[in-house]
């Protein structure tokens, strides 16, 4: 069985206003996009307003009032769908608060994109490396020009600076610590700048190569681009960033 999960419903950043859908007597009404992997999910947590608040809500996508419409997406090779639910059997999950349960989800889900991030700006930065290293100009490699170095040393230090803020949500999630969602918005919003920045100089040193469909680059630009907004923008973790240290540094 393939589970996902429904949150967002238009384009930018996931408030409780901006939650539309709705459960009333244990029917489902509203709409879901982007929904990950959701052409190929069996069930769908949603999240959805009841009552005076919001909860989590398990769907069946085989049953009655659910349809899927796919969506092209920046990623082709991670689709996602959009559904609309029309009087959807929905059962509540025993969570006190569906918005509260959804954030500290995120903040777990981001320790794990860190790492795919800094896997890809790793690899970004392998791609440029060699590269630039095999390819000649004025009778030099190109790699031995200061502005090809200063681009990929500017993409080394990003990328270790999101390995290190990724080790450090790993620690807080493994420990359960009350550091996680410091942790995890920090290693969020490194990780995303680091893929980012990896992906555009690995592009920009291949040159005219780069835009080509021949070459990688493309692919890895296209995945930084979508795991950046999966769980909200970099800049809307930057907000929870800040607010979580003015807190922590308030108590």
């Amino acid at each position: 069985m393939v589970g996902t999960l429904a949150a967002g419903e238009a384009i930018g950043p996931l408030t409780p206003a901006r939650v539309q859908a709705e459960v009333a007597n244990g029917k489902l009404t509203g709409d879901k996009s982007p929904v990950n992997d959701g052409g190929e999910a069996d069930i769908v947590v949603v999240l959805a307003r009841s009552g005076h608040g919001h909860g989590l809500f398990l769907v069946e996508i085989a049953g009655a009032g659910v349809t899927r419409a796919a969506l092209e997406m920046t990623d082709a090779s991670r689709p996602a769908v959009s559904i609309t639910f029309d009087g959807a059997a929905a059962g509540a999950l025993p969570v006190e608060d569906g918005w509260a349960a959804l954030q500290e989800l995120y903040d777990r889900a981001a320790v794990l994109y860190a790492f795919e991030q800094v896997g890809g700006a790793q690899r970004c930065l392998e791609m440029a490396r060699d590269y630039a290293c095999e390819r000649f100009a004025f009778g030099r490699p190109i790699g031995s020009f200061q502005a090809i170095k200063h681009k990929l040393a500017d993409v080394y230090i990003a990328t270790e600076l999101a390995r290190s803020n990724a080790y450090y949500g790993a620690w807080a999630l493994n420990a359960d610590a009350p550091e996680l969602p410091v942790a995890a918005a920090t290693a969020r919003v490194a990780a995303c700048r680091a893929y980012d920045l990896a992906a555009k100089e690995n592009i920009q040193t291949h040159g005219g190569m780069g835009f080509t469909w021949e070459l990688d680059c493309h692919l890895y630009y296209r995945r930084a681009k979508a795991l950046g907004v999966a769980l909200g923008a970099a800049r809307t973790w930057k907000d929870k960033l800040v607010a979580r240290l003015e807190t922590r540094n308030a108590a």
